[in-house]
């Protein structure tokens, strides 16, 4: 049986199950799905009520849950509503203090912290560097709102196009009634960039919906990522940038007429079937007698397909720059470079390089879950599960094609096809209601397929320390993983880049520790990883295997003064690695956000100050656009420049708005702004954004 009609034959299984399930929901109690616990279960309410209470009007209140452990276990997290921090609209900036980038939102990025970059497992490998601009599986939030509510964010730069920058989010969810949601999104991120040939244009959009009723409960999602970039592979000449007499729109660039656009499609299905008991239960200032359902065991059933695919093409596949001093004419590529593929100089509608690569993902987990018992003081959640991933795999394929006369030819945009299988079982232990700690315990083991006796071992407390001013959180956790590399770390070929390769397992020890203490506004967090045989991308933009162990450390601390209506928040992040042979990271990063706040009228919130972010020189990682990957370079420092941007933020009811001048320092500082060796930053530009929520 081929790959599709796997695929196929699960997804129709799976379809009848689910319809002979719905169907007998219809004869379900619809009432109020009442609180979720973080385990997946449902606290319901049924049964005549003794005697009347007065019956409140309808308030907006909104729940918003994320699935975690492979999308088995459903999670509450924190609205936020505040607007701290609102201005920070480049969404590779929500989590990482420092980022390595193109100088263009939307174009692909690396985070410079070691330990917010993504371990590329079984995703496909060449979208990693999008992350942060799309919607993932793991990613999508699901909803429990008492009125339809709505989202709007927009952002532009003031100067128009083509230089122009867009950012649009839409956000829609309501409940049909008190058990099911449904809801959809869409964001997008159109940037034309300051300098020539670097065009963003990143999509997400998508739908959810989830129901939660006595024993059933489901939460079902579909979306699509597409990132289509124009690729300039950066500057032949860097210090162009000091020159005042050229505008930035006029400074030559590597790359014409070559462009990346990486697609993703995903579908999840989580869906379980509980078992439990009915408990009377009285509620004292209502007066009122419910009968509630206690869930003790869910079946539950994961279904998680995935397709990812990569073009690049290019007009000219080994452009070349001649430089007016000796050092003569330079090539891309590299001089004495003869692509693998096509040699032969083509146009924009007719490229020269046509690389396709892709990647389809089929997932079905079974889980069978021991819920939480909110009745019970002494008790923990458990689940076991056997999971099975089909994976098939494209990439360009190196044999001839003989056309219409016998004529043999390289198979430009031609790709062949791999397929491999996985299973694996595993299981978790975790308290997540307990007022007097939170522990999660979990563990996995791979016993068929490519990546048999790959383990992956974790576990995490977090202990509440109260007083009577405040509550403090110390959260400690450690994670051991033995993991076979990525299969395109292995086996790649496309007109520029082959490799052939048999990487040993790489070996993973992660520790560390959290603090987070509101009362003194402080955050804290310290991080130690061992690795031995690390995948990097060596100087020739190949993936290598390190040759020796090596460790990571690093410590950050978020502390916040507040003098009135003065707010001085500040970061720090130090790091260090035993090697810089294959990682190299700014051993100091810093974030300084100073700012005035108060209430004008009783209605307006306003924030206005300067922002400012500064990392040390290091030998940040060049970038390869043929791949979309970062790989190492020991020639170019980055860093030691400061990026200040002067922001104010407001707030009246619902609506949010921000204005924003970035990049300060061009004006009095001539070049050094590069985020990445050969790619700078835009020169300062003045931009706006706004959110608007309603749930009328």
């Amino acid at each position: 049986m081929n790959f599709k009609l796997k695929s196929f034959s699960v997804s129709l299984l799976l379809l009848g199950w689910l319809i002979t399930n719905g169907q007998q929901m219809g004869g379900m109690n619809r009432g109020m799905g009442g609180q979720r616990s973080s385990s997946g279960g449902q606290r319901s309410q049924k049964g005549a009520k003794i005697s009347k209470g007065v019956k409140d009007s309808i308030v907006f209140k909104m729940h918003e849950y994320l699935l975690i452990e492979d999308l088995t276990r459903i999670k509450e997290v924190k609205v936020d509503t505040s607007i701290t921090d609102f201005h920070v609209y480049n969404p590779i900036y929500k989590n990482s203090l420092s980022v390595q980038n193109l100088g263009n939102v939307g174009a692909s990025y690396q985070s410079a912290d070691f330990f917010q970059r993504r371990s590329p497992e079984k995703e496909f490998l060449f979208q990693r560097n999008y992350f942060d601009y799309g919607s993932w599986p793991g990613g999508i939030k699901f909803y429990n709102v008492t009125k339809p509510y709505t989202l709007l964010t927009y952002g532009q730069w003031f100067a128009n196009k083509p230089k122009g920058e867009t950012i649009l989010k839409v956000l829609h969810t309501e409940n049909i009634n008190k058990n099911i949601n449904f809801g959809f999104y869409y964001n997008s991120i159109g940037s034309q960039g300051k300098y020539l040939n670097q065009e963003a244009k990143d999509r997400s959009v998508g739908f959810f919906s989830s129901g939660n009723f006595d024993r059933y409960d489901y939460w079902f999602s579909v979306g699509k990522n597409r990132f289509e970039n124009q690729e300039n592979g950066g500057l032949p000449n860097p210090k162009d940038i000091e020159n005042p007499d050229i505008k930035p729109e006029n400074i030559t660039v590597w790359l014409t007429d070559v462009k990346s656009i990486n697609n993703n499609i995903f579908g999840t299905l989580t869906h379980q079937f509980k078992i439990g008991t009915w408990k009377e239960v009285k509620d004292e200032k209502k007066k009122e007698i419910y009968n509630v359902f206690i869930p003790r065991v869910a079946l539950t059933h994961v279904l998680d397909i995935e397709k990812s695919t990569r073009l690049y093409t290019e007009a000219e596949p080994n452009p070349s720059y001649t430089y007016t001093t000796d050092q003569g004419t330079v090539y891309f590529y590299g001089k004495d470079n003869v692509p693998y593929i096509n040699k032969v100089t083509g146009t924009a509608t007719s490229p020269g390089t046509i690389d396709r690569s892709g990647q389809t993902t089929v997932s079905n987990r079974f889980v069978l879950k021991f819920m939480e018992a909110p009745d019970r003081k002494y008790t923990f959640g458990k689940q076991v599960f056997i999971s099975n991933d089909l994976v098939n795999l494209l990439f360009p394929q190196q044999e001839l094609v003989a056309d219409s006369v016998g004529v043999m030819h390289p198979p430009l945009g031609l790709t062949q096809s791999r397929n491999y299988s996985n299973t694996y079982i595993g299981g978790s232990a975790f308290r997540t209601d307990g007022r007097f700690w939170s522990w999660t315990v979990a563990g996995k083991s791979y016993i068929q397929g490519r990546n048999a006796l790959d383990y992956d071992l974790s576990g995490s407390i977090e202990k509440p320390l109260r007083t009577k001013k405040d509550t403090s959180f110390i959260r400690i956790f450690a994670n051991m993983t033995n993991r076979t590399p990525n299969y395109f770390l292995e086996h790649y070929y496309s007109n520029h880049y082959k490799w052939e390769n048999a990487f040993d397992k790489t070996y993973t020890l992660r520790v560390g520790a959290n603090l987070d203490k509101p009362g003194w506004r402080l955050k804290a967090a310290v991080n130690y990883s061992i690795i031995n045989k690390f995948i990097f991308f060596n100087e020739k933009a190949l993936p290598e295997q390190a040759k020796s162990e090596f460790s990571v450390a690093s410590a950050m601390v978020n502390k916040d003064f507040k003098f009135g209506g003065l707010n001085i928040r500040n970061w720090v992040v130090l790091q260090h690695t035993t090697t810089d042979l294959y990682l190299a990271l700014p051993e100091v990063s810093v974030r300084n956000s100073t700012y005035y706040e108060g209430m004008y009228a009783k209605v307006l919130h306003f924030q206005f100050g300067l922002d400012t972010r500064y990392e040390t020189s290091y030998y940040a990682d060049q970038y390869a656009p043929a791949t979309g990957m970062f790989y190492r370079q020991t020639k170019d420092k980055i860093g030691d420049y400061a990026w200040i941007d002067a922001f104010i933020n407001l707030k009246i009811k619902r609506t949010a708005f921000y204005l924003k001048y970035t990049n300060l320092a061009t004006q009095y500082v001539k070049g050094g702004y590069f985020t990445s060796p050969s790619y700078p930053a835009p020169v300062s530009t003045l931009l706006f954004g706004l959110t608007w929520s309603f749930y009328n």
